[in-house]
Order: structure tokens, then sequence, then C-alpha cells
């Protein structure tokens, strides 16, 4: 499979740069056009990755969302107050705890990913159809962008 840190086969690496431009501005533009939610972006991300790949030390989301120790677990107590989050012991270590979502997490989160996809998709609608297209087939691609480590991008 090619990585994403490599260019594809006849394509330089100053290719993507305008690819690139173009996603940061797309991410951009997407935080502005979604309705804000009542957590901020890092708290957000902080339950995505709790639903999206599981239960997680403390110490790990702070590498993932690079943040302070204190400022993630403000963050972590905030959503375990609100039920979005629990902590349960870690089976690898009795001293340490897990960070999981519960399912009042996943159900905010799946109304949040919903309203953003509509959102999206309503403006998304608004361009010609010849972008829809290219849009629609770069959405494996983005998938698997986002699904990429963040700790593996190198600089």
């Amino acid at each position: 499979m090619q990585s994403l840190t490599e260019p594809a086969a006849g394509t330089g690496q100053d290719d993507l740069v305008p690819v690139a431009e173009a996603l940061a501005a797309a991410t951009s533009w997407l935080r502005r056009a979604v309705r804000p939610a009542e957590w901020n972006a890092v708290a957000l991300s902080t339950l995505d990755a709790v639903d999206r790949t599981g239960p997680h030390r403390i110490s790990f989301l702070v590498a993932q969302e690079r943040i302070t120790q204190p400022g993630m677990t403000g963050i972590v107590d905030r959503l375990a107050a609100a039920g979005l989050v629990q902590r349960q012991p870690d089976p690898a270590d009795g001293r340490a705890a897990l960070v999981a979502i519960t399912p009042a997490g996943r159900d905010y989160l799946t109304a949040i990913r919903r309203q953003r996809a509509a959102t999206v998709a309503a403006h998304i609608g608004t361009l010609a159809p010849a972008q829809q297209q290219a849009l629609a087939a770069a959405a494996e691609a983005l998938q698997a962008l986002a699904g990429c480590p963040v700790s593996a991008v190198t600089a």
C-alpha cells in the first residue's frame, strides 16, 4: 500500500503541495461551516479517539491530542461529569485507569457527526456536478488520510 508520506509513482512531492493547501483550506472552512458543538475541538477529538480506537490511558490521549497532562485530565474530568466517558481499571496495570466512551458519549458523537455531515452535504450539493463527482472519487483517500495516526506524521 502506498504511504501517504511518499508520493505516488510519477508524482513529485511538490505536486502534492496544492492538494495539501486545498485540504488545509477545506479544513478551515469546515470549522466555520458547521455549527459549533457544546464541547471544544480537543474534547470532541478526545471523545472521537476513545470511540474509534477503544479505551486509552490519559498519557496516550495527551500524546494524541498534543496537550498537557493537566489539560487532558481536566477535559476527561468534564467529559466524565457529563456522562460521556468513564474511567475503568487498566487490566495491564491496576494502578492506572483507562478512559472509555459511554453509550451516552457514543450517542452524542453520532448526533454531532450526522449534523455535521448533513451541513457539509448541503454545501456539496451547491457545487457543480463535476466537482461533486471529484469529491465523491476522493472520499476513499480522505478516509484513509483521516485514519493515519497523528504520531506517524513527520515533517
